[in-house]
């Protein structure tokens, strides 16, 4: 039980993520930022720093002619669900999810 508690607890205090529209992906980004790239009725991309802390930029495809390609949601609070997981094949090879603006860790990772 205390286990459990303590992931509860853990969860809930992880920092959010902002997110925001930008035409251009800017030259500094911004920790705990999600940029979503291109007009706002047409994004094609999101990018954020990743958040284990390496220092790379996460590049996640929204154009459904590609493949691999995600897809966002934005719900009615306002916070930011990114589908499916993002699972780096390079560098950190960190697997995690964004949902309601926060990240979740697969595999364990405590970041």
């Amino acid at each position: 039980m205390r286990y459990w508690c303590q992931k509860i607890i853990a969860r809930w205090l992880q920092p959010k993520y902002n997110f925001s529209y930008v035409v251009d992906l800017p030259n500094n980004i911004k920790n705990r930022n999600i940029y979503i790239v291109g007009e706002k009725e047409y994004p094609w991309l999101i990018a954020f720093n990743c958040p284990c802390g390496c220092k790379n930029i996460v590049q996640l495809n929204l154009l459904k002619e590609a493949d691999p390609c995600w897809t966002f949601k934005i719900n009615k609070n306002g916070k930011i669900n990114i589908f499916p997981s993002v699972w780096r094949t390079r560098g950190c090879k960190r697997h995690f999810v964004v949902r309601k603006s926060k990240i979740i860790w697969i595999g364990g990772y405590k970041g």
